[in-house]
């Protein structure tokens, strides 16, 4: 009877440690698999015009500054009149032009470019993740600052003015700018105040193989959905998780082949706890992006609340293949073998965590509670106080039970 109490306790407390969603890192509704739920923002019309029209009619610009207006002011709270953001444009691109005259060479449109926005102007890269201010166009041209989003946008809107081809380029949480024609195609990466990055860095930086979906030039619709998943992302942040699915419908429209969409809408229906919908987003964004390692490990953490832990287990050890070095994935691995009954295999994990990120709290949590169920009360106290030490607050009753079993050497560190 005490194995089979042991047994249960197990279960039940790997998968509290499940119920943490990896980071967000987000129509052909028929192709997306989202129903058409209407927004509840004016423009929806609008938007549904655009996506029928040729690619090369949507005015990017002016669609943009609609988008970032009507939805700016229920993200951040601040009312946005789109027609003096529209101004603000105008004024930029005025002051850009004497720069512009000469586009024989493209570096030296490039470099004229890159000064006026980051010297003349005083544009500031900003990479705080989740902070709409970096890519709502009325804030970016208030404060001067913006994320790659951001940034890219100000490029994408004066390259729209003075006809250059100047393309949006997207890659996992990211997007920069190219300048693209039959002759030359220059990538210009915007956290760097412009500065030409080639192909090979950016498939090093974001682990990108030839079969990943990424790198390349984006039309107008395509960087529209990337801005519309940006703002679900930005509603999801802030709970808002209907509002982000609604969002991530509308990009699909636009971008369907973005994995990012569905990887979203998977982490909306996940916090939503609707576990079968969540799968399925993430499944859809695997097909696109088999290497995607989040949507794999999201859909173990998803079948391992479903009880279906043998299949969470496949699914973390398939995670874990695509990113070895990532304490969350090999995190969640070591959870889901504790949960399957294997205990050892846990543990070892959960102390590769630890080489990786030696106060990873989650993992000492772990530890504490693999060795609490296994018996081993020495060894549970001593890794209960390093994991409190970063953080952790435990069970008053497994802490009342492990205080029994403190003695002088638990504050050795193994």
């Amino acid at each position: 009877m005490l194995r089979g109490i042991f047994k249960t306790f197990l279960v039940l407390f790997i998968l509290v440690l499940f119920l943490g969603i990896p980071g967000i890192t987000v129509t052909g509704y028929a192709e997306s698999g989202l129903e058409p739920i209407p927004l509840e923002w004016a423009g929806v019309d609008t938007l549904a015009a655009l996506a029928r029209l040729p690619d090369g009619e949507i005015p990017i610009g002016k669609t943009l500054v609609m988008v970032s207006s009507l939805v700016g002011g229920d993200l951040t709270g601040v009312p946005v009149d789109p027609a003096a953001v529209e101004k603000e444009f105008n004024l930029l691109a005025e002051r850009v032009q004497p720069a512009l005259r000469d586009r024989s060479d493209p570096r030296k449109v490039i470099s004229a470019l890159n000064r006026f926005l980051f010297v003349e102007e005083g544009f500031t890269y900003d990479c705080v993740a989740g902070n709409p201010d970096n890519y709502l166009l009325d804030r970016v041209l208030a404060r001067k600052h913006g994320n790659c989003l951001g940034l890219s946008a100000l490029y994408l809107f004066l390259a729209e003015r003075f006809s250059l081809p100047l393309w949006g380029v997207y890659v996992p949480s990211h997007c920069f700018v190219r300048f693209e024609d039959a002759a030359v195609r220059i990538n210009i990466e915007t956290g760097e105040k412009g500065a030409e990055w080639d192909d090979g860095r950016y498939s090093r930086d974001f682990g990108l193989t030839e079969e990943r979906p990424y790198l390349r030039s984006l039309g107008r619709k395509e960087m529209l959905g990337v801005y519309l998943k940006s703002l679900g992302a930005a509603f999801s942040r802030k709970g808002r998780e209907n509002r982000a699915l609604r969002l991530y419908r509308e990009a699909a429209v636009f971008y369907p082949g973005l994995p990012d969409i569905y990887f979203n809408a998977g982490v909306s229906f996940h916090k939503k706890g609707m576990l079968d919908e969540a799968i399925e987003q993430y499944r859809r964004a695997l097909a696109l992006d088999p290497d995607l390692a989040v949507a794999r490990d999201n859909i173990g953490v998803a079948l391992a609340k479903q009880g279906m832990l043998p299949e969470a287990l496949a699914e973390a050890r398939k995670a874990v293949a695509l990113r070895p070095r990532n304490p969350v994935t090999r995190r969640n691995l070591a959870a889901t073998l504790c949960a399957n009954g294997m205990l050892e295999d846990g543990i070892r994990e959960y102390r590769r965590v630890l080489e990786i990120d030696p106060d990873n709290a989650k993992a000492l949590a772990g530890l504490t509670k693999a060795y609490y169920v296994r018996g081993e009360f020495h060894e549970a106290i001593v890794y209960c106080d390093r994991a409190m030490s970063c953080g952790w607050t435990p069970d008053p009753a497994l802490l009342g039970t492990l205080e029994k079993y403190r003695d002088p050497l638990s504050a050795s560190q193994p």
